[in-house]
């Protein structure tokens, strides 16, 4: 599946998408700092069965508020 861009709050995101037998990985990239952020999505109900994709894209999205914030280092 293709990659995903998108931005929430000022922060721009790239989002990688792997099919595993239990269902699909979501590798959530902040752009401004490199965080990767992993999720796991498993087979089950929730997913629009003609719209996967945008199914998984909607719960990235819909998880993006939530993410922690990177704190700059003091060294």
């Amino acid at each position: 599946m293709d990659p995903h861009r998108f931005e929430h709050e000022d922060d721009s995101y790239e989002v990688h998408f792997e099919r595993k037998p239990e269902g699909w990985i979501a590798r959530i990239r902040r752009e401004g700092d490199g965080t990767v952020h992993t999720f796991a999505f498993p087979e089950g109900p929730g997913y629009d069965p003609n719209d996967v994709r945008g199914s998984l894209i909607a719960g990235c999205e819909a998880v993006a508020g939530r993410l922690p914030r990177t704190l700059p280092t003091l060294h």
